[in-house]
């Protein structure tokens, strides 16, 4: 099956190919190419784009409703095209200070797509990403843009604080949201805990007992710091560079201490009923079941939580993916086909 795909895939760039030659030979409607190459950057169609501008670097300059296809990348949010500015040199800086009224980081400055909102599970993180884009794209443009105003008077930030703020606002309601409920859960463990090491009366001289001590003393010092941090969120000024880094933070290793405190409670839990009735001979498979359904809690929190753990990780501590340079694979250095670096050196001059 896999195989077939491949080939599949290999047929139809060989036919893309195949289009491209016989519009070189064969060239009556030049509208058509710059028709596709905006086409494949509104969908984001990498591929095809690179075929394109393989074809002709000079579509690069092509412009559509005054905007170049890196412009319209910003705008959709199409990362890897975006990405292409840094293999093009010099020609990117050109390309950039196209402008009608609008910058690019105007662009960035607006709300995402909705498929692209959508593709992020929550309104915190989505904040995040639109935060992170905004800032990924300002690294790039040059400075006088920050403060460039559009047709309405707005600078890129006043422009970003008032498209986001709805979505600021509900970002802020599921953290508040997710922090009260989780600490309900935490100040019931500490409770638990809190009450069994005061008052458990199990025989002392055994190893179950300090296994018992132990994972009592990790589930209550855990759900008091799960305590602490989700207290953290709901104090917070909740502004946008807050939605970045911190609040993420604080709610990962909310979470994290809290699944802890979850498992440490349960291993006291079954140290104590194994140690009360370690003398009992009758029914031992019925122990074993118990202490097997003791465990079923810590993996419907871990199920429950691991997705939204995995997507806050990875928006928090991955953010820079290594960046491929897609336009220099299998370039000739043929006329038709300058490389990238000769394209900078005739921009330059």
């Amino acid at each position: 099956m896999l195989q077939q795909e491949n080939l599949k895939q290999i047929q139809a760039n060989k036919l893309f190919d195949n289009c491209l030659q016989a519009y070189r030979d064969h060239a009556e409607n030049p509208s058509v190419i710059p028709h596709v190459l905006f086409d494949a950057a509104n969908v984001g169609n990498i591929e095809c784009l690179i075929k394109l501008i393989r074809f002709d670097f000079d579509l690069l300059w092509k412009t559509k409703e005054n905007k170049s296809i890196f412009h319209v990348a910003v705008e959709k949010r199409h990362e890897s095209i975006f990405n292409l500015l840094n293999e093009i040199g010099s020609i990117g800086n050109i390309i950039i200070d196209q402008e009608d009224g609008s910058n690019m980081l105007h662009l960035a400055a607006k709300l995402a797509p909705e498929d692209k909102l959508n593709a992020i599970s929550v309104a915190a993180l989505q904040m995040q990403r639109e935060i992170l884009w905004f800032k990924e794209v300002e690294k790039v443009v040059p400075p006088a843009f920050k403060e460039m105003k559009n047709g309405e008077e707005e600078t890129p930030y006043v422009l970003f604080k008032r498209t986001h703020e709805e979505l600021r606002t509900k970002g802020e309601k599921w953290m508040t949201d997710t922090a009260n409920y989780s600490m309900v859960v935490s100040t019931l463990i500490g409770s638990i805990m809190f009450s069994g090491l005061i008052a458990d009366g199990l025989d002392d001289g055994s190893n179950l007992y300090l296994v018992f001590s132990i994972s009592s003393a990790i589930a209550l010092f855990s759900s008091s710091t799960s305590l602490v941090f989700f207290l953290s969120i709901l104090t917070s000024r909740y502004s946008y560079d807050d939605f970045l880094v911190w609040l993420p933070i604080k709610l990962l290793f909310g979470v994290a201490t809290l699944c802890i405190s979850i498992a440490a409670m349960m291993v006291a839990f079954l140290t104590s009923f194994w140690l009360k009735n370690l003398n009992r001979k009758e029914l031992p498979v019925i122990f074993d079941v118990i202490g097997l359904f003791a465990c079923v809690p810590i993996l419907l929190y871990v199920l429950l939580k691991w997705h939204l753990f995995v997507d806050i990780a990875g928006s928090t501590f991955f953010q820079c993916k290594p960046r491929q340079h897609l336009l220099y694979k299998e370039v000739s250095h043929g006329p038709a086909n300058p490389p990238i670096q000769e394209l900078g050196n005739l921009a330059r001059v």
